[in-house]
């Protein structure tokens, strides 16, 4: 329930720990001092970590031995701290000279872990007395602050972060102060846990909030979250850091089709991390087998007529793999919302490579995504609206999930489908 630590400090020697620590802390940079003994079972897992410090020689082994101590380091990281996004190293050592050796050791020893995007080296001589204490805390979150600064465009997505925490704190406060505002009888916590409960049935409604009381709280809380974070504007003090790591909008280089191909899919596509949301708003899914060997009498289209003709793509040929028919989950947001029972409804989709998009004006009917990375390549996704079917819950748990459209490119699919389909016809006359 409480936050992971984002700045954690390890090291062999407790007053050198104690020192570094205290010193932070003076000056408001949080952070879990760990003292290192060779131990691991006491680490605590750190996903969301944004800074280690790491003494150089926590391995305890001969002087010189630098391999032996960056596996040591490489291995806390790998199997106990285990961050899941971006962090940076601070070597607090009396080699700085080190730095750029773990930085290369841990680019090859953490495969299946991401790699930190820096490493860095804080001489220990200069910032610590000789009792193990630090001499000027001020001094060293100034250096601190110098490292990350030095990385501009990492400093911002830092700031861009903590702006997003400090929305979602607000938010929670929110929530708070209103139940606190209602308080008669009960508890505070009492009061919190009517409020919640509240604005889940309102989400979903009374029978489908006992199935995952935390999705219902998540969908009414949205809203309240999102409009903390969309009103977020640049602070004065955060001004000069933004246009350092930006620079000016006129010297921006242009995007390459296959990176603006990976940016749609890290906003616009999501992933296929497990089969459970195959039913979603916005699933992609594989069209069944009994549907493809029935495409014809399903559709009142061969596949290679309605791939040219009404999804626009060059032509298909048999058993073609740079095309693919897949089903989109359409259904109306309240009814997702609520788990309203009946079949959902799928609009039929084609992906294709960016090769075989036919560049002539497409019908009226059909919906265009922007490209986006699958598998490596450039695609795209075709959905027409007049090529629509509803499918039961058992059969669509048992099809293949390809991923999942995000909220955005899902409510422009929509819009798009229902637009044509309430689009008025008129008959009229023209004279000579």
């Amino acid at each position: 329930m409480l936050p992971a630590p984002r700045v954690i400090v390890i090291d062999d020697e407790s007053e050198h720990l104690v020192g570094l620590t205290q010193g932070l802390n003076r000056c408001g940079a949080a952070c879990l001092p760990i003292h290192f003994t060779g131990e691991t079972e006491t680490i605590p897992l750190c996903p969301h970590v944004r800074v280690i410090f790491a003494d150089l020689h926590l391995s305890g082994g001969t002087p010189g031995d630098h391999i032996r101590d960056f596996s040591t380091i490489g291995g806390l990281i790998e199997d106990t701290i285990k961050p899941s996004g971006p962090y940076l190293i601070i070597l607090w050592t009396m080699y700085p000279d080190q730095a750029d050796s773990l930085h290369d050791f841990l680019k090859c020893r953490l495969q299946d872990t991401p790699k930190p995007f820096a490493v860095q080296a804080l001489n220990k001589n200069r910032y610590l007395d000789p009792q193990g204490g630090v001499k000027s805390a001020e001094s060293l979150v100034e250096a601190i602050r110098e490292i990350v600064g030095g990385q501009p465009p990492v400093g911002a997505l830092f700031n861009w972060e903590e702006r997003v925490l400090g929305a979602a704190g607000k938010a929670v406060s929110s929530i708070m102060e209103l139940a606190d505002s209602a308080v008669t009888a009960g508890t505070l916590s009492e009061e919190i846990g009517r409020l919640l409960a509240n604005l889940a049935v309102a989400a979903v409604g009374k029978r489908h909030t006992d199935e995952d009381w935390f999705r219902a709280v998540n969908e009414a809380l949205l809203p309240i979250l999102d409009d903390r974070i969309a009103t977020m504007r640049s602070r004065n003090v955060d001004d000069n850091l933004w246009r350092t790591a930006l620079g000016k909008a006129n010297d921006v280089q242009d995007l390459s089709l296959e990176e603006a191909a990976k940016l749609n899919r890290l906003l616009h596509v999501a992933p296929s991390t497990h089969d459970d949301n195959r039913a979603e708003r916005g699933a992609v899914i594989d069209l069944p087998k009994e549907l493809s060997e029935t495409f014809a009498e399903t559709f009142d289209l061969a596949p290679q007529a309605a791939a040219e003709k009404q999804f626009w793509s060059k032509q298909l040929g048999k058993d073609d793999g740079s095309f693919r028919w897949v089903l989109v989950q359409t259904q109306a947001a309240c009814d997702y919302a609520q788990i309203q029972p009946g079949p959902l409804p799928f609009h039929l989709g084609l992906c294709l490579l960016s090769s075989k998009v036919r560049k002539e004006t497409p019908p009226a009917a059909l919906w265009r995504s922007p490209c986006f990375d699958l598998d490596g390549q450039v695609h795209y996704l075709h959905v027409n609206a007049r090529f629509q079917m509803s499918l039961p819950n058992a059969k669509v748990k048992q099809a293949s999930l390809v991923f999942r459209l995000r909220e955005q490119l899902l409510n422009d699919l929509i819009y798009q489908l229902h637009g044509y389909g309430a689009r008025p016809g008129i008959i009229s006359f023209r004279g000579r």
